[in-house]
């Protein structure tokens, strides 16, 4: 049996009727397999649950790669007909864009995730551009522009997502001038002396540009995004504003937009009784340390776990009366795990944790508590409730929702946040003790200052981060996105 969550019916007067079309490599559903039934359920993921409903109340679509059906041995078409059969519906309908072994090989786990990931997020000495991978990554996005092409009208709101489909603006701008494109960066876009090391790099913003509006996180992401078309493509861009440029003949707003959470739904989890019921019992499983730190991550290297372990290290070196008091709990989630970095990082996290461990563990008490799996979002606030601080401190981070997590889950206006500057979202959550990654002395410091600060001054950092986030949550990302969108397309038909 296939089963899919109910419609949750979502207006949005910016649509106004539309239709919005979501274009995005991953897929809003994955097969979960229960003994002898499938199940359908949305993907987890901030995202997701944003866009999900608002695709649904516009009677909308949402086109993406296959490759959750293929993983698990079911293609989008075996699941419709089972779907028919046991007489359930999708929300709505997916468009799904074939891609073959070679196709996933160069394009995804090659362009995408070893020379864009890598060279956006400042590690630069893990980048090597190969030019098959390259091809790869155009063909792909090819393949994604022609689906748009055949399945949208010039009534419709596109919305691209992410550095995997950064060439699909122009391809579809090209097939078809006359539709509403909009795309977001999920990732930081790096400063021009970073960008400018890709040799494809004017391929990649004439990609972008193809689209009516860009977004990003933090305003820093938007200013290189213009000083890169600005400065590589002079006799084709020509900046008008702070926020908006000419492409050639066309108009592109480029904007800030900085996404969040559902900070309703993690707060309203956080007040559960079975939530306070998980966290006694968090607690009392590491005693005799009666103080919890916490870090949850995918398995990346821009994290910044290894880093964070070796803090760890030096905290109990520095402040050994902590020892048998603190325990810190890593939460690993697993990613990309064909990716050869990413097998070398798990072997030096793991490393790591042994040698902490064998160091300091003493009388039943080992100082890193290290869990490699994914936990569903119930189980998440539970353990950010029940941790005294959180110690968020990727290297670079286009926005990082872990650290908005925390806080929304401390209903009770407890906990610190330890947040690293090169986070999107240090730019909002000034309140948290910001550090420098690299600097592991101001990480450890950060740590002892958080543990030492008064209930008054933990209390009153967590109210306004908590009012901040509240403010700013995922459907205001959405609305002021969509609300933009409207107004470029209404200058674009206006110019026409």
């Amino acid at each position: 049996m296939i089963e899919v969550e109910p419609v949750i019916q979502q207006e949005s007067s910016v649509l106004s009727g539309h239709r919005l079309i979501i274009v995005s490599n991953r897929e809003p559903f994955q097969v979960v397999r229960e003994e002898d039934s499938l199940r359908l359920e949305r993907s987890a993921g901030g995202l997701i649950s944003a866009l999900d409903p608002v695709v649904q109340s516009s009677n909308g679509l949402w086109i993406c790669w296959d490759g959750a059906f293929q993983e698990d041995d079911y293609s989008f078409e075996d699941l419709s007909r089972l779907a028919e059969l046991n007489n359930i519906e999708f929300p709505y309908p997916l468009q799904m864009v074939k891609l073959s072994e070679e196709d996933i090989e160069h394009y995804y786990y090659g362009f995408a995730n070893q020379q864009i990931w890598p060279l956006f997020h400042y590690f630069p000495s893990r980048y090597a551009f190969q030019e098959k991978e390259w091809a790869q990554y155009t063909e792909v996005n090819q393949k994604f522009a022609q689906s748009i092409v055949e399945n949208a009208t010039p009534e419709d709101f596109i919305w691209i997502q992410d550095y995997h489909l950064m060439l699909v603006p122009s391809f579809v701008r090209e097939k078809q001038p006359d539709l509403n494109l909009g795309f977001f960066c999920h990732v930081p876009f790096p400063h021009y002396e970073v960008f400018r090391v890709l040799p494809t790099r004017r391929e990649i913003l004439r990609g972008m540009l193809g689209a009516d509006i860009i977004g990003f996180h933090t305003p820093d992401y938007a200013k290189y995004f213009m000083e890169c078309a600005e400065m590589l493509l002079p006799g084709e861009v020509k900046v008008l504003d702070g926020e908006t440029l000419m492409f050639r003949s066309r108009q592109v707003r480029v904007k800030a937009y900085p996404i969040s959470i559902d900070y309703d739904s993690i707060d309203a989890i956080s007040r559960r009784p079975e939530t306070d019921e998980a966290v006694a019992q968090l607690r009392s499983s590491f005693q005799p340390a009666e103080l919890i730190g916490l870090g949850i991550d995918r398995l990346d290297y821009s994290k910044g776990i290894f880093d964070r372990m070796e803090c760890i290290s030096l905290f109990f070196d520095r402040y050994p009366e902590y020892r048998k008091r603190l325990v810190f709990i890593q939460i690993a989630v697993p990613s990309r795990t064909k990716v050869e970095d990413y097998q070398q990082l798990k072997h030096e996290v793991d490393e790591a944790v042994g040698r902490i461990n064998g160091r300091f563990s003493e009388d039943g008490w080992a100082p890193i508590h290290y869990l490699y799996r994914g936990f569903p979002m119930e189980e998440l606030v539970a353990y950010y409730k029940a941790a005294d601080f959180a110690l968020v401190n990727p290297l670079r981070d286009g926005m990082n929702l872990v650290a908005k997590e925390y806080c929304a889950a401390h209903s009770d206006d407890n906990g610190a946040l330890i947040l690293s500057e090169m986070t999107g979202s240090a730019y909002q959550l000034k309140e948290s003790f910001l550090v420098n990654p690299y600097d592991y002395p101001s990480v450890v410091e950060a740590m002892h200052a958080a543990l030492s600060a008064s209930n008054e001054e933990k209390r009153e950092r967590m109210i306004q981060m908590r009012k901040t986030i509240q403010e700013n949550n995922i459907e205001k990302w959405l609305n002021d996105f969509l609300a933009d969108f409207n107004v470029a397309i209404q200058h674009r038909y206006d110019n026409a």
